[in-house]
């Protein structure tokens, strides 16, 4: 595994795109208007779009690209939109903005070592929460209720907290989510 560059949580990476990709993510995915804003004031270089995205932009961008993608059914639209993703995650995977701290000896149970953003540690403690009080997982549906966001917006986040190690599923299965950490290593649900 390569070693991952470090940011500040807010840095902005730029994120290079054609105004004919531009304009078919705008057109086409269901983005919250400050996305849209910044993508409709991208800066140019050369033929190429430049806009400025922190992680967690990143994140949003990819899944509401990826669930317009997975919903399209014109195939020369899915492909491209397939690659704008894809451009996206590998360059979500090229960065870390998480606080390197002191390491921390691990007990052999312990599913992960990996930190996580202050993002995706609520998720983290909505799961936690949510399964102790209700005595199964939440849905999708409940954690986009709880953090006011679109469907594909936690969708992305479930599979970024999945890839990590932080949580896993069962294909297939709904309400599945089980965490790979201890209450102790969760933040406080804000």
């Amino acid at each position: 595994m390569t070693q991952r560059k470090q940011i500040k949580p807010g840095d902005r990476i730029p994120f290079r795109m054609s105004v004919v990709e531009r304009d078919l993510v705008v057109d086409r995915a269901f983005l919250n208007t400050e996305m849209e804003q910044m993508l409709r004031g991208a800066s140019t270089s050369g033929s190429r779009l430049v806009v400025g995205l922190t992680l967690d932009d990143i994140d949003d961008l990819a899944g509401c690209v990826a669930a317009e993608a997975n919903h399209s059914d014109d195939a020369r639209v899915c492909r491209s939109l397939y690659a704008i993703f894809d451009r996206l995650t590998k360059l979500d995977a090229e960065y870390t903005d998480d606080v390197p701290g002191p390491t921390i000896p691990t007990r052999a149970t312990t599913a992960t070592t990996s930190t996580f953003t202050p993002k995706q540690g609520q998720y983290l403690a909505f799961i936690y929460y949510y399964t102790k009080i209700h005595g199964a997982p939440p849905a999708e549906a409940d954690l986009r209720r709880h953090f006011r966001v679109s469907p594909p917006v936690v969708h992305q986040m479930i599979l970024t907290l999945e890839r990590r190690g932080l949580i896993e599923r069962s294909p297939g299965k709904a309400r599945s989510i089980k965490l790979r950490l201890s209450r102790a290593e969760l933040p406080d649900l804000e």
